[in-house]
């Protein structure tokens, strides 16, 4: 296991947060807070999560943050076209934080398929087996083997 600074997509996406405070200043003032806040705060959740998945051997648990960090990765995309639309940000500006952005969700998602196949080649179970695996150790004591 790598430490998690030394992972592309980590690298990637602290490129892409940092783009994204130095985009802050150019929005107007009745968005610069509120809305920049909570595209921030979505971007660290981002971070957090590929953290989480990195640290994680578990296959289960890795899925299930990779799966929330691809949900917060939709999040964002949704968050920074709001911007672009609504001119917040310039053309170029926006054109790097979509690549960046583009290129942290292939590799999110490249990383959950090499964990659904490393789960499926070591028990033998499909993706479905495994989401019924995490809702069991979700929501009770002890998963059935």
């Amino acid at each position: 296991m790598a430490l998690s600074e030394d992972l592309k997509i980590s690298d990637a996406m602290y490129r892409l947060l940092n783009k994204i405070i130095d985009a802050r200043v150019h929005f107007p003032k009745e968005f610069r807070y509120e809305f920049a806040s909570d595209i921030i705060s979505c971007a660290l959740n981002c971070m957090k999560y590929i953290r989480y998945a990195n640290s994680d051997m578990y296959p289960p648990r890795r899925a299930d943050n990779l799966m929330r960090l691809r949900c917060e990765l939709d999040n964002l995309g949704v968050l920074l076209r709001i911007c672009q639309e609504r001119k917040f940000i310039s053309v170029k500006m926006a054109a790097d934080i979509t690549l960046l952005l583009a290129s942290v969700g292939k590799q999110a998602t490249g990383w959950y398929k090499k964990t659904l196949s490393d789960w499926e080649r070591s028990t033998g179970k499909d993706e479905r087996a495994l989401r019924e695996y995490q809702y069991q150790l979700e929501y009770f004591a002890k998963p059935e083997p």
